[in-house]
């Protein structure tokens, strides 16, 4: 059975919907426009806000995971590409998350920027961002409670990470000239020093990746609800 959950574990995974999961729990346990469930004693652990929804599996029932995702109708679910097969949500194009042990020692010097100037910088080809207003607040609300990380140099490069407990994950890197997007990666690992780090990622941008150390785990992808599913 899956239930309405007011407390959420901290999962010590190498999962980006674990992390993602316990991101959000850390940053909005008390908002009740964000929810959680578990299904059953912990197969699978479901968050949603604002219609977006992430899927954690582990022995999940997924005829059940199945009739419980097509009811509540998300615009869009997260997950590892096998549970989105299951569960009749094949996603338009692969994720691969790749991780490696965030052991740069060090701190390169970021640029102090505005929350719309750090959009900006993130507002590329590429990268699906929110609408502005939603993602100033929910920035902010994660960088002020210490969950999140900013690197950024004025009209080059920024990127952002979401954490939880021992684990990050980046929610966004973009660099407007090349070289850049290194010295960012370099940067945020840096600042997140001793972490296990995580990153999703499309494959046109994974040989970037696996350059700067990182492996890949396993495939994800983000399943997207179009016009003729609503």
């Amino acid at each position: 059975m899956i239930t309405l959950v007011n407390e959420i574990p901290h999962f010590e995974n190498l999962s980006a919907e674990a992390v993602k999961i316990n991101c959000l729990y850390d940053s909005y346990k008390n908002d009740s426009s964000v929810m959680f469930w578990a299904q059953d004693d912990g197969k699978a652990y479901i968050s949603m806000t604002d219609g977006n929804m992430i899927i954690f599996s582990i022995e999940p029932d997924f005829e059940e995971l199945s009739t419980f995702v097509s009811v509540l109708n998300p615009a869009c679910v997260f997950s590892d590409l096998e549970t989105l097969k299951k569960i009749d949500k094949l996603p338009p194009e692969n994720i691969n998350v790749v991780y490696r042990k965030a052991d740069i020692e060090g701190e390169t010097k970021s640029d102090s920027i505005s929350s719309k100037e750090l959009y900006g910088l993130l507002d590329v080809k590429g990268l699906s961002l929110p609408e502005y207003p939603y993602f100033a607040v929910d920035y902010c609300k994660r960088l002020n409670s210490g969950k999140a990380k900013y690197f950024a140099i004025k009209n080059k490069c920024a990127v952002i990470t979401f954490n939880s407990g021992n684990y990050a994950i980046i929610n966004g890197l973009a660099s407007k000239e090349k070289g850049y997007g290194s010295i960012a990666l370099k940067a945020i690992l840096q600042k997140n020093y001793g972490k296990n780090f995580l990153v999703c990622c499309r494959d046109s941008v994974l040989g970037f990746y696996q350059k700067n150390g990182f492996k890949k785990l396993y495939n994800a992808g983000y399943w997207v609800k179009t016009n003729e599913c609503k």
